[in-house]
């Protein structure tokens, strides 16, 4: 069940609740290249995306969709096209009367492009900027209603105004705020054609923001449709596993009408993924849900091994373990932790392999084979069921014990009280099938019976599509990290050779939640028609170049209408300034301009090496 709204005519599409969630992309061809621009709108439409969205920067580009649209309906392609606009109110006009659908941003249809810096407007000030830009609002929307052209207000997280960031900083509140003062104006003048959305490359900022609108609109008595996305998800794995942990949560809560998951790749490669990702959602809307935030700011990963037949050398290697150069007197060789080691892990199987592992590492093992591991690491600890736990079936010498709980049902009172009488505890919250809402039944009991025990999800990946189980699992985990619920992550698979694929997945999606940090996080953009390069080689190169750098977050832009303030919290940034140059920025501020490509690498090195991030690739 989603969230209620009003019908939204888009040409021969109608967005609602009523009907199925819509998949869009964008084209990332020149707008003034009619022929490129209608072969890439093909090869979306023919993937399945329902609406196509084209760049209309300025007047000439937003007359050229006329022929765009023109050859697509001789083409007998009649899905509805929608203009990009920033900065240009008069191109909005003229979009208005070709295509379906008009996006606006509210950052900079009427306000000056932000400078980030601390301003101050008095009461008059922000009074006259209001009233301007209801003035033009007003008139855009009057050429709108002539011409029967629905609009987006599209909000982005990296361009909210300096009047708006004056106020509310550039904050989840301020992007609700940017986007009520628009709809306050659709609302007064009866304009109710309007599709929202609010974007940032942040999905904890995403969701927040979302959550906090539907709330605003909830009180207004405003149902107007909603599109998701995380904007520069970036490419490949990553933006896949992004774009699931904040679309997915969302979808999973019952809100959003259409998606769109922006991938640094060819345009039409983002539809199967979307339509996949709303497959395996299962929207519950709850009016007036209250979320819980969580205690838990750097969960854990629980390595699942126990596909492995025995604990070798390549297991281990596996977990990111080394080993130390010191040795110990009584065991010899130890090993050490890596940058991406997990905190725990679950073996069945037992061997000396176990001894050279770090003493404060966790070693969770079935309870019938705690005694001999033991044997090999004297810190193990016994998963039990929860018959086991109510019969009081624990290690003799006390010690941590993790609880499996498979059902919402086994957690009744007298379980309740079991945990109560005993210390540490972990709980494991067991499905096997991902199950957001499930999972939020499961610890609302707990917590509504003021249980404050750890909280581990444990899942399986259940398919060789790995891609899928990729989406499902993030979409499914991602919004219980993002509110900082569980302790920890634990994904198994049946079979050895995924179980780099389970390691990496719980990495990715506690990343992608803003909770750890496990390698370079690079920020990109999809393209668009004002991309000035080639977006995905620079990409490669950059990732080629910085990956090493483990604790960075760099950003790689197309242009600059969003790059300063979707890279404000990026270390660095590298953005395509046109004619074969690049600008490059420490955080908002660039420090670099107009740099030749060829020696933009090089020179983002010496950027980092200048400001002490720099450090050389290990063997």
């Amino acid at each position: 069940m989603r969230r209620e709204t009003i019908a939204v005519q888009i040409g021969e599409v109608v967005l609602s609740s009523e009907q199925p969630v819509l998949v869009q992309s964008m084209l990332n061809t020149s707008t003034l290249d009619t022929e490129a621009c209608v072969e890439q709108s093909i090869r979306i439409i023919e993937a399945g995306g329902q609406l196509v969205r084209i760049t209309a920067p300025g007047v000439k580009e937003a007359e050229n969709l006329k022929n765009i649209r023109d050859i697509l309906r001789e083409r007998s392609y009649t899905v509805p096209l929608s203009a990009d606009i920033h900065f240009s109110p008069a191109a909005a006009l003229v979009a208005a009367r070709y295509v379906e659908k008009v996006r606006i941003n509210p950052g900079n249809f009427v306000d000056k492009r932000a400078t980030f810096q601390n301003l101050v407007y008095t009461e008059e000030e922000y009074a006259a900027e209001l009233q301007q830009l209801k003035c033009k609002f007003t008139e855009f929307l009057d050429e709108c209603r002539r011409h029967h052209t629905a609009v987006r207000i599209g909000t982005n997280h990296g361009s909210l105004s300096d009047r708006i960031m004056s106020r509310y900083g550039n904050t989840p509140a301020g992007m609700v705020e940017a986007t009520m003062e628009y709809l306050r104006i659709c609302q007064e003048i009866g304009f109710d054609q309007v599709v929202i959305s609010l974007k940032s490359s942040d999905c904890r900022i995403m969701v927040e923001a979302v959550r906090l609108l539907v709330k605003e609109m909830e009180k207004a008595g405003m149902k107007y449709p909603l599109h998701l996305g995380v904007t520069e998800a970036g490419e490949g794995e990553d933006g896949r596993i992004r774009s699931a942990v904040g679309i997915g949560c969302l979808l999973n809560e019952g809100i959003g009408d259409t998606i769109r998951v922006s991938l640094t790749e060819a345009p039409e490669q983002e539809i199967p993924v979307a339509r996949t990702l709303i497959g395996l959602c299962r929207p519950m809307y709850q009016p007036g849900r209250l979320y819980a935030m969580g205690r838990s700011t750097k969960p854990v990963i629980v390595a699942d091994i126990s596909a492995s037949e025995v604990v070798d050398e390549k297991a281990i290697r596996q977990l990111d373990f080394y080993e130390n150069k010191e040795i110990d007197p009584a065991l010899g060789v130890r090993l050490e932790a890596g940058a991406k080691s997990p905190e725990m892990i679950y073996t069945e199987a037992l061997g000396p392999e176990l001894t050279k592992l770090p003493s404060a590492l966790r070693i969770i093992v079935p309870s019938r084979n705690l005694d001999m591991a033991h044997v090999y690491h004297r810190g193990a600890c016994p998963l039990v069921s929860r018959n086991e736990f109510m019969q009081k079936k624990l290690p003799e010498q006390g010690g941590t014990v993790f609880v499996e709980i498979v059902k919402k049902e086994e957690i009744d009172l007298k379980f309740i009280e079991q945990l109560r009488k005993t210390e540490r505890v972990f709980i494991v919250l067991t499905l096997s099938q991902p199950d957001y809402h499930l999972w939020h039944e499961m610890y609302r009991l707990l917590q509504q019976a003021g249980i404050t025990h750890e909280i581990i999800l444990k899942t399986k990946v259940k398919t060789a599509d790995k891609e899928r189980a990729a989406l499902q699992i993030a979409a499914h985990t991602g919004g219980l990290f993002i509110d900082r619920i569980p302790y920890g992550l634990w994904i198994t698979a049946s079979q050895e050779e995924n179980i780099a694929f389970t390691l990496n997945l719980s990495r990715n999606i506690l990343q992608s939640a803003g909770l750890r940090r496990y390698k370079t996080e690079f920020v990109s953009c999809p393209g668009c028609g004002r991309t000035l390069y080639n977006l995905e080689e620079a990409v490669a190169k950059v990732k080629g170049a910085f990956s090493h750098l483990s604790k960075l977050k760099i950003a790689i832009m197309g242009c600059i209408v969003n790059g300063p303030g979707e890279m404000g919290d990026a270390d660095y940034g590298y953005v395509g300034a046109g004619n074969g140059k690049v600008n490059l920025y420490k955080g908002r501020k660039m420090v670099r301009a107009a740099v030749p490509e060829q020696q933009a690498i090089a020179a983002l090195e010496q950027l980092i090496r200048e400001n002490g991030d720099w450090c050389d690739r290990s063997e």
